[in-house]
């Protein structure tokens, strides 16, 4: 078992025994692996993630080097999530902030309140087209230039990756990001088809 799937499975274990529950599913063990990867390859010490659910991709990005930091906008404040937040703060203590509230509010909200802009932006909210298009525009406002951009739930196949694939599809076709590539469960793929059960787009924001 690789580091980063232990710290996923004690984190989950953390969150079952403190009866938390898993609604939905995170990050998985290979996309959590390409996540900290990506940072430690592209040397991005600031990174944003929308949604963070229990934590697992934020993990993968605070353990990819000693000074990385983490700032994730969550919708709400649910047992799990706070939780998970506790896990997060025992191990990378004073390295992570996390942002409560709707992201089509709260990263404008940041992005104008604050002075903090990211090297690397991690999209896994809300899977509606409205959220997913939304999340990845005001991605661009919290991001340094030349920054970069991952979205996941890239997967038309199901009916929760319609939403995230078509706003990402209008982004490519806009300009609004360059230089795509894309995974599918870990692996690099030339297009997106089924089958696969993750898949995520990687690429540069332009600004």
């Amino acid at each position: 078992m690789s580091g980063i799937e232990a710290l996923m499975w004690d984190v989950y274990g953390y969150v079952r025994e403190g009866g938390g529950r898993l609604t939905e599913g995170g990050a998985s063990a290979a996309e959590a692996t390409y996540l900290r990867e990506l940072a430690r390859r592209t040397g991005a010490p600031r990174v944003a993630e929308i949604g963070f659910n229990v934590g697992f991709s934020a993990l993968a990005f605070l353990d990819s080097a000693p000074e990385a930091t983490v700032v994730s906008f969550e919708l709400d404040r649910r047992w799990s999530v706070e939780l998970a937040k506790e896990y997060v703060d025992n191990h990378y203590p004073g390295r992570h902030e996390l942002v409560i509230g709707d992201s089509t509010v709260t990263v404008p909200d940041f992005a104008a309140t604050r002075d903090d802009r990211f090297d690397l932006v991690f999209v896994d909210g809300g899977h509606t087209y409205e959220v997913a298009a939304a999340d990845i525009a005001n991605a661009r406002a919290i991001a340094k230039p030349g920054a970069v951009v991952v979205v996941d739930d890239l997967i038309p196949w199901y009916p929760w990756g319609v939403g995230p694939h078509r706003a990402w599809q209008e982004a490519v076709e806009s300009g609004l990001v360059h230089s795509a590539e894309y995974y599918i469960d870990g692996h690099r793929v030339d297009t997106l088809t089924a089958p696969g059960d993750r898949a995520w787009g990687t690429a540069h924001l332009t600004i």
